[in-house]
């Protein structure tokens, strides 16, 4: 992954590449859309170093998630010809899924947050629709996906804060009771071992 090299545009652009980071194996993978600039692309920590990556781990801190496992769709810097942050392009994303689906792989969380409409729809499939506000979970192979907004959604003040702190105690209590069904399904099938 460090040496990729399959999005000639994002390859010049960047600063590095930028892995997830986090706890293997994770309760809570928080999957982002791309390294920002003043943030992953310089640290080489998604979602570190800038006020996204401050209001996340802020959230996160405030909820008290543990095992967590922070990531994106893309693992580079998409720049627009300024130099600014921009959305990555659908090849850009699709080549970058390998590096998201062994990630995830590695890191087998129970549920995963999806910030984001693009990262939604990338792991959860284009006709899942993006509803964060009072989002009910989707269940996915042998975890869980849910829906919120992008941090710097919060920042930019389309979504208040206080919303953002609700919908992260909603996450909260989503992944209690997934980590609960999962003992509970573990329970079963170590019985009907037994019999």
């Amino acid at each position: 992954m460090l040496g990729c090299a399959r999005c000639p545009a994002l390859v010049k652009s960047r600063s590095r590449v930028v892995p997830g980071d986090g706890e293997v194996p994770a309760d809570v993978a928080f999957v982002g859309l791309a390294p920002g600039r003043f943030g992953g692309d310089r640290t080489r920590i998604p979602f570190s170093g800038d006020r996204s990556g401050d209001l996340l781990r802020r959230m996160i801190q405030r909820t008290n998630l543990r095992r967590v496992f922070i990531t994106n769709v893309v693992r580079c810097n998409p720049r627009d010809a300024r130099g600014r942050n921009r959305d990555p392009d659908a090849r850009e994303i699709a080549n970058c899924r390998s590096h998201l689906q062994a990630e995830l792989a590695l890191a087998q969380p129970r549920l995963v947050v999806a910030l984001g409409r693009i990262a939604w729809r990338e792991l959860a499939g284009r006709a899942a629709p993006f509803s964060p506000v009072d989002a009910l979970p989707l269940r996915s192979g042998n975890r869980w996906l849910f829906p919120m907004y992008h941090p710097a959604y919060v920042i930019r003040g389309s979504y208040t804060e206080r919303h953002y702190a609700r919908d992260f105690r909603r996450l909260a209590k989503l992944l209690r009771t997934a980590i609960a069904i999962d003992r509970d399904l573990c329970a079963r099938n170590a019985r009907l071992q037994w019999m």
